[in-house]
């Protein structure tokens, strides 16, 4: 199954196809493990799990994941289980890496003519990594039902963006050709396989998902973290483009981001945007004054939208008093009160 980040996703279907990826990638790993010929223990015998088969019970969606996902529909029905874009597009990621990261080693190893070996370490990791982050992806999810109002808003438009300092000096040493690995320092240190870090100069926790198509995915996403918010509490890092300007939540989807734009690929942003230029290429060299009236429109737009939400409103309140003994008709006193919107 191929994920296109462009068409409109279902929250509990992503969650179907990651659950059956997961079956996937463990009947690959046993198979893997009946090629190599490895011991079964005593434990497996008898029908239980052993506590050394780290990888194995990894390879699951868990329990928790189903029991957010039956509470969010138990509040908000089948909204939820439609999900937003935002948790689509963490769920849809999580797949991607799954698919390409977990699942085909775990074929190559099962289907290697001789005998091979996994990383399995590494696969502990991202399968955990994986667990965690669709169940944190649920969790925001089910926050912002909670709290947001159902109004279409269109986010305003960016045109720079301010990354951490720390992301900006080894964006400075990579110019200068300064190949110095990022000094961090896990935030988890007592849990062997998670693969969370802090930024030495904001906090921000970074998590370090691999990307087998960019091998210096730890450097890439140090340096394009942005500076964290101080008026929020949460510290996980946020990841900014720079060349479209588009922020993720992910560390797999803004790497697949990446990857996709050096490589040239249809779904990258760089071609994207030069084949809608391209379309309207010979109107820009005919009036270049158009583009110029566009932008001022677009930024009058924009000013005249803030200027409209800081402006003052009144609400009209309006009082009804029915005598008790006329329930039917009658004796309406109105009152009309107006105050000014905050």
């Amino acid at each position: 199954m191929t994920v296109t980040w462009e068409k409109s996703q279902h929250t509990s279907l992503l969650l179907w196809d990651l659950d059956r990826e997961f079956q996937n990638s463990y009947e690959a790993y046993e198979q893997w493990q009946a090629r190599n010929h490895r011991k079964r223990s005593a434990w497996t015998c008898l029908g239980l799990n052993h506590k050394d088969d780290t990888l194995g019970r990894a390879l699951s969606l868990g329990r928790q994941v189903q029991r957010l996902m039956d509470i969010g529909k138990e509040m908000f029905g089948v909204r939820f289980e439609q999900g937003d874009s935002t948790c689509h597009t963490i769920l849809s990621a999580q797949l991607l890496r799954l698919q390409y990261e977990i699942r085909q080693p775990l074929y190559d190893g099962a289907l290697y003519p001789l005998k091979s070996s996994i990383l399995f370490d590494d696969l502990i990791m991202a399968a955990k990594s994986i667990r965690r982050t669709c169940l944190t992806a649920l969790q925001d999810q089910l926050s912002r039902f909670e709290s947001r109002e159902f109004v279409p808003m269109l986010p305003p438009p960016r045109f720079r963006v301010d990354y951490c300092p720390f992301a900006d000096q080894l964006r400075k040493d990579q110019e200068g050709k300064k190949s110095s690995s990022p000094r961090t320092k896990r935030a988890h240190p007592n849990k062997r396989y998670d693969d969370r870090e802090l930024c030495p100069h904001c906090d921000a926790c970074v998590s370090v998902t691999p990307h087998s198509g960019l091998p210096d995915y730890r450097r890439i996403l140090f340096m394009s973290h942005t500076a964290l918010d101080p008026r929020l509490s949460d510290d996980k890092a946020t990841f900014a483009c720079n060349s479209c300007y588009k922020t993720f939540d992910d560390s797999y989807a803004f790497l697949d981001h990446v990857f996709q734009k050096q490589i040239g690929s249809d779904r990258s942003c760089m071609r994207r945007a030069s084949s809608r230029f391209t379309m309207y290429e010979h109107f820009m060299e005919s009036d270049p004054s158009l583009v110029e009236q566009c932008l001022k429109n677009c930024l009058l737009r924009e000013l005249t939208r803030v200027r409209t939400q800081k402006m003052k409103s009144t609400i009209r309140v309006v009082e009804t008093e029915i005598h008790p003994a006329s329930r039917g008709t009658a004796n309406i006193r109105t009152s009309q009160y107006f105050f000014p919107k905050q």
